[in-house]
């Protein structure tokens, strides 16, 4: 099957689900689905079909950076939200994101250690996440926002796959949780309904990172030993179960 072929068809239907069950069970619920690995796990998928397993496995610990980025990004936007504009919101936020991922990469940790800080890094983001206000404006009509939604994600996952051969596998892992979904969410979120919405979305989103970073962290041990298939299939049971164990704790 045409790989380009899978992105720009797959990647419409990902973010249109994920916006609808979000106005269906709200916001918590939307960034907690939209956390699973519905763009990072395709684009691994993808890298693999196009530069080989041990690329992908080689990918993971940057993977694990990215994921810090994205933790950074989350709570930078859920911080400025109440103040700035969702596009300047955004912005400032991709840059964190960058500084982060420019951070770590630098001190290039190990892969066991890189998991623990995220783990941590996740639990901390959600005891210091902002308080959304307890009143939120009236929601706002906003004419052919899922399509608008659709075509924006598929465009980031075509650019960061494309990317991939010019950019080798660290920093290919890196911008495989680029906050695609999630930048998509917050500011459609943000300017839909308020930034109270869009901190409720985004803390979702954080809580799902748990479960996220456990699915792509197991890559590295699931793929040298099972097919593509299976490994993403055993960690995605690992997924959805932890994120149900938060969805009732948290």
């Amino acid at each position: 099957m045409n790989i380009l072929l899978v992105k720009v068809t797959l990647m419409p239907v990902v973010i249109g689900l994920v916006t609808l069950v979000s106005r269906r069970w709200g916001n918590k619920a939307g960034g907690l689905i939209a956390s699973m690995p519905w763009i990072a796990g395709p684009i691994l998928l993808f890298l693999i079909l196009e530069h080989g397993k041990n690329f992908g496995i080689q990918a993971v610990p940057g993977i694990l950076t990215g994921i810090l980025s994205l933790i950074g990004f989350c709570y930078c936007y859920a911080r400025l939200a109440p103040y700035l504009a969702g596009l300047w919101a955004l912005l400032l936020s991709y840059l964190v994101f960058v500084l982060i991922a420019l951070l770590f990469t630098a001190i290039n940790l190990d892969l066991l250690t890189s998991y623990g800080i995220v783990m941590v890094s996740v639990v901390l983001a959600l005891r210091f996440f902002p308080t959304p206000a307890v009143t939120s404006p009236a929601v706002r009509r906003l004419p052919y926002d899922v399509p608008i939604r659709m075509i924006v994600a598929t465009l980031f996952v075509i650019g960061i796959t494309g990317l991939a051969a010019l950019l080798g596998p660290t920093w290919s892992g890196i911008l495989t949780p680029f906050p695609i979904i999630t930048s998509i969410l917050a500011v459609f979120t943000q300017h839909i309904q308020g930034s109270s919405a869009a901190i409720v979305t985004l803390r979702g989103i954080v809580m799902g990172l748990l479960g996220f970073t456990t699915f792509l962290f197991l890559q590295a041990f699931l793929l040298p030993e099972f097919s593509v298939a299976q490994s993403f299939f055993l960690a995605l049971l690992i997924n959805g179960a932890i994120n149900l164990v938060v969805s009732k704790v948290a």
